[in-house]
């Protein structure tokens, strides 16, 4: 499974969230089995990648581009890093955005 989340600097799986107005580019993270955190790289822009979620912290960002690449959306606090994100996605406490 891939996850893109916003963020204004890189920093591995400390890099933290932001809206997508205010980002620099995304942290794309790979999760195997048991959302283990596989790989973690940055890229400055969704570019079709495929991706199975995006993660922001605004419900009202503009999504688009990730819903045409298949992607759904999730809601996590501001601020949060990386791997605060995996471990909510593990334990199911982040919103779905529609």
């Amino acid at each position: 499974m891939t996850v893109a989340i916003p963020v204004t600097e890189f920093q591995g799986v400390d890099s933290t969230i932001t809206d997508l107005k205010g980002a620099r580019g995304f942290v794309f993270v790979q999760l195997g089995e048991g959302m283990e955190i596989e790989g973690v790289r940055f890229k400055e822009d969704l570019d079709g990648e495929p991706l199975d979620y995006i993660v922001t912290p605004e419900r009202d960002d503009d999504l688009e581009e990730a819903f045409d690449l298949g992607a759904r959306a999730l809601l996590a606090p501001r601020g949060s890093s990386v791997e605060e994100i995996v471990e909510a996605m593990m334990f199911r406490e982040l919103d779905e955005i529609r």
